[in-house]
């Protein structure tokens, strides 16, 4: 390594990350130029969906379309999916301040966090313990959600298993990594 090279330790990267991403969802805007692929590829109640995630999330999910139609997807409904991907953490459901809790939770006592977040996304919980469930069960709640606002069963199973490296939205679940 030359003099002068910075290096930096993947703890320490990670942080830098998760203050990135805190910072840039803090400071998320939608234009409504921006929305053009939620008018066309949504319907109403899609729309619904997509509305009703929090401007970050919006933001988010624009970003994961994007770069998936940026790397050629060209399949419709892996891009309907990239846009309602994180669902399941909208509507109030999975509020920012709780977010950093997670996040820890997920990465010191995981353990704990999926006793919290019970079986199911529709499992009956404490209401202290909603937050914890929805962020956890949010791929499978945001395919709930699709499924009733009427997407297609496979938009539904690209939602669900959008965190499955291996699955039928790995191309989603790369990109989103990455977003």
């Amino acid at each position: 390594m030359s003099r002068g090279a910075i290096t930096t330790s993947p703890v320490r990267a990670r942080a830098v990350y998760r203050l990135w991403q805190v910072w840039h969802r803090l400071t998320a805007r939608v234009s409504e130029a921006d929305l053009a692929p939620v008018r066309e590829l949504l319907p109403p109640a899609g729309q619904q969906l997509f509305a009703a995630m929090s401007r970050g999330d919006q933001r988010h999910s624009l970003d994961v379309y994007t770069a998936l139609a940026d790397a050629g997807c060209r399949d419709r409904e892996m891009l309907i999916a990239a846009l309602l991907h994180d669902a399941g953490k909208g509507g109030g459901r999975v509020r920012f301040a709780m977010r950093p809790a997670i996040v820890i939770l997920k990465r010191v006592a995981p353990g704990l966090l999926r006793r919290m977040a019970g079986p199911s996304a529709l499992a009956p919980v404490a209401p202290f313990q909603r937050p914890f469930r929805d962020a956890w069960h949010h791929a499978e709640l945001g395919a709930i959600l699709a499924s009733q606002a009427g997407l297609s069963p496979r938009v539904c199973e690209l939602i669900r298993t959008h965190h499955d490296p291996h699955g039928p939205a790995a191309a989603l679940h790369a990109v989103d990594e990455k977003n």
